[in-house]
């Protein structure tokens, strides 16, 4: 099980951004990709206030507001799909129906061992190889149902990820 960052950790996270206000979308999304829930809990954001002297609604507000922020505990893997044009016409829809029957939830719910998310995404900007979903920074495109059955399969043997803005249509 991965461990809660320290005030200290979280500090380093700030500065390692600069510590500006100007910053705080470059910071809170280091903040919550650190954190193991994947999200800014209300201490972070309390701690981020305090470093950038500014109030915590005021981080909390701007958390709330970006979509790619969260402020709720997430699912180990959230994967979304995308639901921009060219994947729908390169048919997102049956990868959307696959993942469903996959993981008994339907798009915006939760598997109920937390390991799983299943959500829409705009263009994630991988529009050659749809349809597409991204997990985490990992893009796997070129998908079929053998693709994304493998792919879950492997999460859920506990397989890491692929590295940051690696595109994967394997």
């Amino acid at each position: 099980m991965e461990k809660t960052l320290t005030d200290d950790q979280k500090k380093e996270i700030i500065h390692k951004n600069g510590g500006r206000k100007e910053n705080i979308l470059a910071i809170l999304l280091d903040l919550q990709s650190a954190s193991p829930d994947g999200y800014v809990d209300l201490q972070t954001a309390a701690l981020v206030a305090g470093e950038l002297d500014i109030t915590e609604s005021r981080v909390y507000e701007i958390a709330s507001y970006y979509a790619m922020l969260q402020i709720r505990p997430q699912a180990r893997y959230v994967l979304e799909v995308c639901n921009s044009s060219p994947c729908r016409f390169s048919k997102s829809e049956a990868v959307v129906h696959i993942l469903e029957q996959e993981l008994d939830i339907g798009v915006g719910q939760s598997t109920s061992d937390g390991l799983f998310a299943l959500r829409f995404t705009p263009c994630v900007g991988a529009c050659d190889s749809g349809p597409v979903i991204k997990i985490g920074d990992a893009v796997y495109g070129n998908l079929d149902e053998k693709k994304i059955r493998s792919i879950i399969a492997g999460l859920r043997a506990g397989h890491t990820l692929f590295r940051k803005g690696e595109n994967h249509d394997r």
